[in-house]
């Protein structure tokens, strides 16, 4: 699908996109037992977000290269600037764990928009969101549940509406569902024996406060080397040097 088609899609279609093989089975593979793996050191240090069979892990752009690659990612990048212009942040980063059993997270839309009283603005979008695959995402494993065209209303996701217009949305490990943040979606149950791992970003305009704290297991060698598109995505780097504190032309 062309940057243009999934933007159309997101806009005034389904409200999501489904973009596969952008990771392989190995690299998905890979960053999955990180994931775990982490968890069950901050598990330990009592750094979990935990309710209930659900886990949330935070401070994921400190913790490995791939995590900074992921949020980078050109094609991804490019789609959602189409939607969100140039001066889009990353608001928030973290794993997503759901247990066996894990229940429906609750139908909702994206933040800010949950923030905010409906009926929600429509322009300009404030947030698009990306769940990363790290496994394949089945009927039975808690797959998200999506209610397309939803993004078009923007209003509060009313329950009745969604049970009608819900769909599962499967894929391959190495996928990404890239979403309209207006979008109602829920998680489903996961049914199965084991974790189902994904990664959640969530890129907004920069005027809007982030979501999540960046400076969480800040390290500061990381931020020295990134590069300067992950800078400005984790708001590191706003003002050139080369431009005057004021702008004469326009005092009053």
């Amino acid at each position: 699908m062309k940057i243009s088609e999934a933007t159309q899609e997101i806009l005034q279609g389904k409200g999501y996109v489904i973009i596969p093989n952008l990771l392989s089975q190995i690299e998905a593979d890979e960053t999955r037992n990180l994931v775990l793996s982490l968890a069950q050191q901050a598990r330990k240090q009592n750094q979990l977000v935990i309710k209930q069979q659900k886990e949330r892990l935070y401070g994921l752009i400190y913790k490995g290269q791939i995590f900074e690659n992921l949020v980078q990612n050109t094609l991804i990048l490019s789609l959602i600037e189409s939607i969100l212009g140039n001066d889009l942040v990353l608001g928030g980063f973290s794993a997503h764990i759901l247990h066996p059993g894990a229940k429906r997270m609750g139908i909702h839309v994206d933040y800010p928009y949950w923030a905010m009283s409906s009926p929600y603005p429509k322009d300009p979008v404030l947030e698009v969101q990306v769940i990363w695959l790290l496994e394949d995402f089945t009927e039975n494993n808690g797959a998200p549940i999506f209610a397309q065209g939803t993004q078009k209303l923007a209003v509060a996701p009313n329950i009745e509406t969604f049970e009608k217009l819900g769909q599962k949305i499967t894929g391959k490990a190495g996928s990404a569902i890239v979403s309209h943040g207006l979008c109602w979606h829920d998680t489903s149950i996961n049914q199965t024996e084991h974790p189902r791992v994904s990664l959640l970003a969530n890129y907004t305009l920069q005027f809007i406060q982030s979501l999540e704290n960046h400076l969480f297991d800040y390290q500061p060698e990381i931020r020295e080397k990134a590069s300067s598109k992950l800078k400005k995505l984790l708001r590191n780097q706003w003002q050139s040097t080369n431009k005057p504190v004021f702008d004469l032309k326009h005092q009053l």
